[in-house]
């Protein structure tokens, strides 16, 4: 019996199989459909290019008529104060009242351009906040203590210092969006203790001048051009491809990832039928007819690695067609295909042979239950790497969806084939491992001898 007899009757048995057909054909297509249009957002070139907005929501625990009787109480009987005469003292406490805490933190902060692309406020109070995170309309809650603006007013007026304890409360739901409102927060802690500092060293050289009352009296113009230099002296952050590179987005991404991960079922698919043909008797009726037992192994191959192959080609074809997706050079994306192939069906006889010789099928359910998982997590085809933690990063190289995924991802951002040589290589080498190891599996299954 040859090899394409051997094959022919392989693949008429899996076309045949309705179940698998649709899990490892069409599963792929819809879970890429469905993970490159809801994490867009997250790469730099998606559909519609912006960053996920935020919502949160602002709690003021403050009076603001309290605030303001708590700030003239406060300065008149400091010890900064009690050193001036009454129409000094007045004058302080007027300037350190005309700063407008509220406008530096809703307008000045809140208010910058950039980070309103990324997270839009709502003020309430503390119920309806609450009521707001638990039905999930807002990522956080920021809480601003009862004595907000006193606290500010004096850190940015006067050399005393005092705690500023805002609190934030995130959403569980949302992991991320929980961090950024944290994130801001600290940069506005970061932003107030520059303001600060600078305010201080004004003050602290006014008074070494012999300035006098002079040094508070202008205090709110001082913060003003504080914040403002501070407003426009913010870093601007611009996206440069590099040239002839095009960044990835996310339809690139996870028709890739989605692609070398399923190839792996076809692996998964074909380590079981060496056993199959046992348990059918067709395994016994070809050796009696004289087919060599390496013939048989061989089909085998073959029949994933044109399974595998048909996977590839339709996910290509559907990304392109319908997803708009640019794998780059074909003639390149064909001859990294042919070497993933390779490997992911080396793979497959391997773990058919160590089923064969185990005589279950359980080696065979670990793969697909498990192993399987396993590589496309360090691999990537799941989470992009580099939200990964480093360690799983490093065990890339571990699974055959990883190499096949950055192999794949080079060719779309406009490499040529020389960039994946190592890649290529790698593949080349695993395929040709597994293939020794099925080899060396089979000739000490009894009954080899008779190939």
């Amino acid at each position: 019996m040859r090899i394409i007899d051997i094959l022919r009757k392989d693949l008429k048995i899996i076309l045949s199989d309705k179940k698998s057909l649709a899990s490892m054909i069409l599963m792929p297509v819809i879970i890429s459909s469905i993970l490159s249009f809801a994490l867009s957002g997250s790469f730099g070139g998606g559909v519609s290019g912006n960053t996920s907005q935020f919502q949160i929501a602002i709690v003021k625990e403050y009076d603001d008529n309290e605030q303001v009787d708590k700030i003239h109480r406060g300065l008149t009987s400091s010890l900064i104060a009690g050193s001036f005469d009454d129409e000094q003292r007045s004058e302080i406490v007027e300037n350190a009242l005309d700063l407008d805490i509220e406008e530096i933190f809703f307008e000045q902060f809140l208010g910058n351009e950039e980070l309103k692309k990324v997270v839009s406020y709502r003020v309430e109070d503390r119920e309806s906040a609450m009521e707001l995170i638990r039905n999930r309309d807002v990522a956080a809650v920021v809480i601003l203590p009862e004595d907000f603006i006193y606290d500010m007013t004096i850190n940015l007026t006067t050399p005393f210092r005092n705690i500023v304890d805002i609190q934030v409360i995130g959403n569980t739901d949302y992991i991320i969006g929980s961090e950024v409102a944290e994130s801001i927060m600290s940069g506005f802690a970061d932003m107030t203790s520059s303001m600060i500092i600078g305010k201080n060293i004004f003050i602290e050289t006014a008074l070494s001048k012999g300035a006098n009352e002079n040094a508070f009296e202008d205090i709110d113009i001082i913060i003003d051009n504080i914040s403002g230099i501070m407003d426009n002296s913010g870093a601007n952050v611009d996206y440069i491809q590099l040239e002839g590179k095009t960044p990835v987005n996310s339809f690139q991404y996870y028709a890739v990832a989605m692609t070398t991960m399923f190839i792996l079922y076809a692996a998964g698919y074909g380590s079981r039928t060496l056993l199959e043909e046992k348990d059918n008797i067709t395994y016994q009726r070809m050796i009696i007819a004289g087919t060599p037992q390496w013939k048989i192994a061989s089909g085998k191959f073959f029949m994933m690695f044109i399974f595998a192959f048909l996977q590839i080609l339709v996910m290509v074809t559907y990304s392109s067609l319908v997803l708009n997706v640019n794998w780059g050079n074909l003639i390149n994306v064909v001859i990294v295909s042919l070497f993933i192939i390779f490997s992911v069906a080396g793979l497959g006889t391997m773990i058919a042979a160590a089923t064969f010789k185990a005589g279950n099928y359980k080696m065979a359910s670990v793969f697909d239950n498990l192993i399987i998982q396993i590589m496309a997590l360090i691999g990537g085809s799941f989470i992009p790497l580099e939200v990964l933690p480093r360690f799983i990063q490093n065990l890339s190289f571990l699974s055959i969806n990883g190499i096949a995924l950055k192999s794949y991802l080079r060719i779309m951002m406009g490499y040529d084939l020389g960039s994946v040589v190592s890649y290529i290589s790698a593949l080349l080498g695993l395929g040709i491992v597994f293939i020794a190891i099925a080899i060396f599996i089979l000739k000490r299954k009894e009954g080899l001898r008779h190939a």
